[in-house]
């Protein structure tokens, strides 16, 4: 049998809620166009009522057409942006109600989408379908029930935004409360901001993308100034080593000709005593020729004049020049030498000088994980066949000027340390911890210029340069040539200060990664009672009180290490290192127990 169920109808959205006609002017009788609601609560189109009101301007009355109630002064309207909303819906409805789908909506499609109507399989013939419940097939557009926020003074919807109270305001509150503010659309201001934004944004990427650019350019220049300056160092040099080697010479041709006239006027002084002793045995025979003669009167007038003779031979003998000369000669290449070694000492300082306050007024990339700028170039490590220093000597700091016995032809360039806490801050520098080699448990701060030792674990990133085993930190910067100077401050029981080689061990628990302890490293270590050094694991224990405050004076191209005891802006000399560096060094600490020790490093004036 066919099965046939009685024709069903579908209301759509607009029967079922309201009609057109709900929402005409009852100016113009026509559906509301920018429908405008006035005080008495009536709608009508903006333009008839302002059109009614223009007619009645002569009057000065104001009156709603449909109640008559007056308004003064003339009211200022707006249009109803929700009734707009509802009245676009309804439009959207009557497009869809005379649509072909709509008519042709049957009872076997009504149930193709919603299952529920069909019928039993066992259902007997003639039995009829329960009545089809209004339902949505997707005809309509299914829009999001908002609720207006309405302003609790106007009754009016809170369209607008005051930027200076940071509030929603309706039309009537910009004129009245806010008056004088600055009002904007949420939604216009929100795309005036965001293309500011995006402007902006736009127009720093591109600086930026500029400034890479440029960078090639700057490199080239600099790269090209500096090998200018290394140039120029080394024809100056060339310049004053060749000065130096003919100065050399003339004092060398000098003292030959002293030499030579030394011995020309020993001669001289040799030929004349000869034939002075000539003319004496001749005076000694004529004594004796006159020892046989009978005539005193005779002798006696030949013995005056061999003594006159004899008398004037002893006082030419006594104006001989004396022979301390050469005395003065070694004050004046003494004075030459410490003279030259004073100049070049100063004149690399004042170099230093220059580069370093360069270096630190420089904008710092540490933000921009960059390296430092006033870092010295970082050097190749040696072979592992020249891993131990050739000398190491260990000199208390009475010793440290002992032996300077040195032959009077040559010139010492000898690089000692500085004998003040003054003259050290010419080389100042401060370096910057390494967070990439820091110890789990050790927190950076103060622009990674402060360590401390602290109980939770930091959450570092896996890095293969960060200490595993031991609580050591090291720094970014390598030194290398030039002398450098930096003071430290510590809290706590113990501590170790440094320098190690970059290939120092990270992840052993032996000596291999421990500071001082291996042939990468150097170490001072204060034990709670007295101070020792650390190098290839063999400690040197020293008679120096304790320290908070530990200057280290590293000069890397000279071979030395100097650890000093800081206080009232005066260094003492607690030990000095001399031996032969093979590559760059860098500043190093550890930490042994007591949670909360600090190590920071001084910012040096």
């Amino acid at each position: 049998m066919i099965y046939r169920s009685p024709q069903t109808s579908v209301p759509t959205m607009a029967e079922s809620s309201c009609a057109p006609d709900d929402f005409s002017c009852p100016v113009c009788l026509e559906i509301l166009c920018d429908p405008a609601t006035l005080a008495c609560g009536h709608t009508y189109c903006l333009q008839c009522i302002q059109k009614h009101w223009d007619k009645a301007s002569a009057k000065g009355q104001y009156s709603c057409p449909q109640c008559r109630q007056v308004f003064k002064p003339r009211p200022s309207l707006g249009r109803n942006n929700m009734l707009m909303e509802a009245m676009k819906k309804l439009r959207v409805g009557e497009q869809d109600k005379s649509s072909p789908m709509c008519s042709s909506l049957t009872p076997s499609a009504v149930m193709s989408v919603n299952p529920s109507l069909q019928p039993a399989a066992g259902m007997a013939d003639g039995a009829t379908v329960p009545a089809v419940k209004t339902v949505q097939v997707g005809l309509y557009p299914q829009l999001p029930s908002t609720s207006v926020k309405l302003c609790p003074l106007h009754k009016q919807v809170l369209e607008f935004f005051c930027c200076d109270d940071k509030e929603s305001v309706c039309d009537e509150c910009s004129l009245v409360q806010h008056k004088g503010h600055r009002v904007v659309r949420p939604d216009e201001e929100k795309e005036q901001e965001l293309s500011k934004k995006k402007a902006k944004i736009q127009r720093s990427i591109q600086e930026r993308e500029g400034l890479i650019q440029t960078l090639p350019q700057i490199f080239e220049a600099k790269k090209t100034a500096i090998q200018g300056l290394q140039t120029e160092n080394l024809q100056i040099f060339d310049e004053e080593m060749k000065s130096l080697v003919l100065m050399r010479s003339q004092v060398m041709e000098l003292l030959q000709a002293y030499e030579a006239s030394s011995y020309n006027r020993l001669e001289s002084h040799r030929y004349r005593l000869q034939e002075e002793i000539s003319q004496l045995y001749k005076e000694d025979e004529e004594l004796n020729r006159l020892t046989n003669s009978q005539d005193s009167i005779q002798f006696l007038k030949t013995l005056d004049t061999t003594d006159a003779e004899y008398v004037v031979g002893n006082a030419q003998l006594e104006i001989l020049p004396p022979e301390s000369i050469e005395s003065g000669i070694r004050l004046a290449l003494g004075a030459f030498r410490e003279g030259l070694h004073d100049l070049c000492k100063g004149s690399l300082a004042s170099i230093f000088r220059v580069v370093n306050d360069a270096s630190e007024k420089a904008p710092d990339p540490n933000n921009l994980q960059a390296a430092s700028p006033n870092t010295a170039p970082e050097m190749t490590p040696a072979s592992n066949s020249d891993n131990k220093p050739k000398t190491t000597t260990l000199q208390h700091p009475a010793a440290s000027s002992a032996n300077l016995e040195k032959d009077l032809t040559s010139i010492s360039m000898e690089i000692v340390t500085p004998e003040s806490r003054e003259e050290m801050l010419k080389f100042r520098f401060e370096p910057t911890l390494d967070c990439n080699s820091a110890y789990r448990h050790i927190r950076l701060s103060d622009g990674d210029r402060k360590a401390t030792l602290r109980a939770e674990n930091q959450n570092y990133p896996e890095h293969t340069e960060r200490f595993v085993y031991w609580r050591q930190v090291m720094c970014r910067e390598p030194l290398a040539g030039s002398p450098y100077y930096w003071e430290v401050e510590w809290t706590g029981q113990k501590v170790t200060i440094g320098v190690t080689y970059k290939e120092i061990g990270r992840s052993t628990a032996d000596d291999g990664s421990r500071l001082g302890h291996n042939e990468h490293s150097w170490s001072l270590y204060w034990s709670g009672t007295a101070f020792s050094v650390w190098h290839a694991g063999k400690e040197t224990v020293l008679a120096a009180p304790k320290a908070r405050r530990i200057g280290v004076y590293v000069d890397q191209q000279a071979g030395v290490l100097a650890f000093y005891r800081v206080s009232h802006n005066q260094a003492h000399q607690i030990c000095c290192v001399q031996t032969e560096f093979r590559g760059a060094l860098y500043p190093a600490f550890r930490f042994w127990t007591g949670v909360g020790s600090t190590i920071t490093i001084c910012p040096l004036a």
